[in-house]
């Protein structure tokens, strides 16, 4: 697994998880991955809670799909699920790339923004996803804030973001799915339109 997108994985686990308890039912936490993400969804302790990508924008699988959650004990004998889970999977080329993150929402805490000053809301459409009959709310965002030549330091309170600026600075999509999932998307160097794409196309994962 890359250093940076282990930091993130803590990082947000443990924003998220300051804010609700854990799970009171004698777990460990544990870091997990997998090849596929049928794989990773068969390993979990809510059946059809995860979606994977199937609009991917051209783009082709560069990780595996991580699991940070908590191992939920089970009677003697029969193999363990994870629940309160946090997965991701990242896809890129030279120029683009995005993340997927997921959350099953009912256990115990969410996939959710961590706050960022140069973010701006661009828009928030309604979304078909895939089979979902009906539509949700998503929110998006771009990297828009910065002060340039050093974007590290600072950023413009007053700014406001359009939709080429999702490919410019880069964007975030936001929302929950009717299976109650929380859903994070994090693009670079793709445009707004290919980011709403990538939501669309997101499909629940049946487990036999």
């Amino acid at each position: 697994m890359h250093t940076k997108k282990l930091v993130t994985l803590l990082l947000v686990a443990w924003t998220i998880g300051s804010v609700f308890a854990a799970p009171s039912f004698g777990s460990k936490a544990v870091l997990d991955s997998f090849s596929s993400w049928q794989r990773a969804a068969s390993s979990l302790d809510s059946p059809g809670a995860l979606y994977r990508p199937t609009f991917r924008a051209g783009l082709k699988q560069d990780s595996r799909i991580d699991v940070l959650a908590f191992e939920k004990k089970t009677k003697s004998g029969t193999a363990a699920k994870y629940s309160s889970m946090l997965i991701t999977g990242s896809y890129k080329n030279r120029l683009k790339a995005f993340t997927v993150m997921e959350k099953y929402a009912n256990t115990k805490w969410a996939a959710r923004r961590v706050a960022d000053p140069k973010q701006r809301i661009v828009s928030k459409p309604k979304l078909k996803i895939n089979q979902d009959a009906s539509k949700i709310r998503a929110t998006i965002y771009a990297n828009c804030a910065v002060v340039e030549p050093k974007p590290e330091i600072s950023s413009q309170e007053n700014t406001r973001c359009s939709k080429r600026d999702v490919k410019r600075f880069g964007g975030l999509l936001v929302m929950r799915t009717a299976a109650d999932t929380s859903i994070v998307i994090e693009s670079r160097g793709l445009s707004y339109r290919e980011l709403v794409g990538i939501a669309r196309g997101l499909k629940q994962i049946s487990v036999d």
